[in-house]
């Protein structure tokens, strides 16, 4: 009897360890360039989870979130990687929606969106978002990438003129970003 209770506490202390041994998690926090606020992301090598919480400059308006994927940061032509990598194969960018939310009054004609955003590696949004509409960014954040990837959250607001649906699938007018360096080789 005396064995078994051993066997089992070793057993409750020993796999808890060895399930998270592939579960390395970092936390990352950034100024939100362009707006008052922050985001911040945790990362594993399967999955970014995220909350973006950002003071804009419009309320009672529709913004989007964007994720910009960087999958092979390396091959970027500047640190941090800008625009023009973008359009270099090797970078292997993703560009997809993360969400997307009105903005909140804030009672001086400004607003507030506040949102939790999440992908899992292999898939292009992990919340049912819609990838960028257009090549060549039409690719997930490549599996076992998440602590290696370079991360841009970008901010759009969008003006309605007639059609919401186009309005939230395409990217419209940049207002914030938050830039987050990749965490591992």
């Amino acid at each position: 009897m005396k064995q078994a209770l051993r066997i089992a506490v070793v057993i409750m202390i020993c796999l808890p360890m060895v399930a998270m041994a592939d579960k390395t998690r970092v936390f990352q926090a950034e100024e939100i360039m362009g707006a008052e606020g922050a985001a911040w992301l945790k990362r594993t090598q399967k999955q970014v989870d995220g909350r973006v919480m950002a003071r804009v400059n419009m309320e009672n308006t529709p913004y989007t979130i964007w994720w910009v994927i960087f999958n092979n940061p390396k091959k970027c032509a500047t640190s941090p990687c800008d625009v023009p990598d973008l359009f270099n194969p090797a970078v292997e960018a993703a560009v997809f929606n993360a969400g997307g939310a009105i903005s909140a009054a804030t009672g001086d004609g400004k607003g507030v969106i506040n949102l939790n955003i999440s992908v899992l590696a292999g898939e292009s949004g992990g919340n049912g978002a819609q990838m960028a509409p257009f090549p060549p960014f039409d690719r997930p954040l490549n599996k076992g990438n998440g602590l290696k990837a370079e991360i841009h959250i970008v901010i759009d607001r969008h003006v309605f003129d007639g059609d919401w649906v186009f309005e939230l699938t395409y990217p419209e007018v940049t207002e914030a970003f938050a830039i987050f360096p990749p965490v591992a080789e």
